[in-house]
């Protein structure tokens, strides 16, 4: 269980690169801050966050006045403190936007439902901070995989849905249309693809990992950067923002600037549900796609480029 020294810590820690206040608006005071901190539901299948009070100031007091919340028993006794569990925390550290959570091996123990479940709480609580926009998790040190031997990596809220009446981490397997191009770079060609996600995680940033990790088909060939970081996947009124890092721009593959956008869009909106995509650049949509497209449009699917 997570102690006072182990708060002191991360205050020390964050103190570094703190910088910032919350975002939150104050409630009765002005220097009161109000947060959504999550806890695990008694039956811990899905998260519930509760209202809480904080005083305002930066990014150190109000990461460490979190923590305190998330390791307290709550006042509903029918919920779960993310951290009052009988795994123990080694260090909380602020690097630059990013929260790293070092669990010590006794978290390997939990349920994985309940691992899960813990991940999406401290996320979801912490990133509310102005100035966090992420957190990962390691084990004694080591980064955190997942069933597979894999890193799970940087975390946002957005890969974190609700689901309610079945367990957050349950996998479901469903089959994508994706969109990649031809020989010659200048078509979209569709790929049936059956795949097996965590349900935790939104479909709609499923679909750009798999357009970013190529085709399975022969003759048939990738269309967007290998080394593109996928930063956030939302989507509000029928709009699915695709926030991508810098690596976007740099086109290695020999394909047109609408065949990458519309491998994207195609396949984003063949899922249901989205009617147009967002393609951002670290958060920026003022930009132009390799001088040829502005990425500050809203895309609709293009079945003229589709090959026959």
């Amino acid at each position: 269980m997570m102690g006072k020294k182990l708060v002191q810590a991360v205050l020390i820690a964050v103190l570094l690169t703190a910088a910032g206040c919350g975002r939150h608006e104050s409630i009765d005071q002005e220097n009161m801050v109000q947060y959504d901190v999550y806890f695990l539901n008694g039956e811990e299948t899905r998260v519930t966050s509760v209202e809480t009070v904080l005083q305002r100031g930066n990014v150190a007091d109000e990461l460490t006045g979190l923590i305190e919340v998330m390791q307290r028993k709550p006042e509903d006794i029918s919920l779960h403190a993310p951290f009052d569990y009988s795994f123990g925390v080694n260090s909380v550290n602020l690097n630059g936007e990013q929260v790293i959570v070092n669990f010590d091996e006794h978290y390997l123990e939990l349920k994985p439902t309940t691992a899960v479940l813990i991940r999406a709480a401290i996320v979801r609580t912490l990133t509310q901070v102005e100035g966090v926009t992420c957190v990962s998790f390691q084990i004694n040190g080591q980064p955190l995989t997942d069933s597979a031997g894999n890193p799970l990596g940087i975390l946002t809220a957005d890969m974190f849905v609700d689901n309610a009446g079945t367990e957050i981490n349950a996998y479901e397997s469903t089959t994508l249309t994706l969109y990649f191009t031809n020989e010659a770079g200048d078509m979209l060609v569709p790929e049936k693809r059956e795949v097996e996600y965590n349900s935790n995680i939104a479909l709609e940033r499923i679909v750009v990992e798999q357009i970013l990790a190529g085709p399975e088909k022969r003759d048939t060939y990738p269309t967007v950067n290998p080394e593109t970081g996928v930063i956030s996947v939302s989507i509000k009124d029928g709009i699915c923002y695709v926030n991508l890092d810098q690596n976007f721009l740099t086109q290695v593959y020999n394909v047109t600037s609408e065949v990458t956008i519309y491998s994207i869009t195609n396949s984003l909106i063949e899922i249901g549900g989205v009617n147009q995509v967002q393609i951002l650049v670290e958060g920026e949509s003022n930009l132009m796609y390799r001088e040829k497209i502005s990425l500050d449009t809203l895309f609709e699917r293009n079945l003229e480029l589709i090959e026959k």
